[in-house]
């Protein structure tokens, strides 16, 4: 399972397959979310949760910031939790719905699961014969 981790929206992507990433669904990001995405998944039998970790987060207190969050999801899912570079991964889900003929406002609401899914998809080419 993926997640693409933003200030108001959390995108996730799962694969059953071990070889395809498929875009799940947009939780607000709100309230206790660690909580959410332990849930979820549990719910999606996730193995290893893949953790988005944007340019930009790679000063120090921006890192310290998701590797809290995924300390944190790692107690509370007892799953690994692996951080993944997730550059160009918004822009990358932008285009593809662009060319699948999605409009822009429909685009946007589902953006986050679908860079979820790009993050998850590169983890797995990365990775071959794991399941996340």
């Amino acid at each position: 399972m993926a997640i693409d981790y933003g200030g108001k929206r959390i995108g996730i992507a799962f694969s059953e397959s071990e070889l395809l990433a498929s875009p799940h669904s947009v939780i607000p990001n709100e309230g206790d979310v660690v909580a959410r995405i332990a849930s979820l998944a549990q719910q999606l039998g996730a193995d290893t949760l893949i953790l988005g970790l944007p340019r930009r987060a790679r000063s120090r207190t921006g890192e310290r910031k998701f590797r809290e969050l995924a300390e944190q999801l790692r107690q509370q899912t007892c799953k690994p939790v692996v951080l993944w570079d997730e550059t160009l991964s918004t822009v990358e889900a932008a285009e593809r719905l662009r060319s699948g003929g999605r409009r822009r406002s429909k685009g946007t609401d589902d953006i986050d699961m679908y860079a979820a899914a790009v993050i998850l998809q590169s983890y797995l080419d990365a990775h071959p014969g794991r399941q996340s």
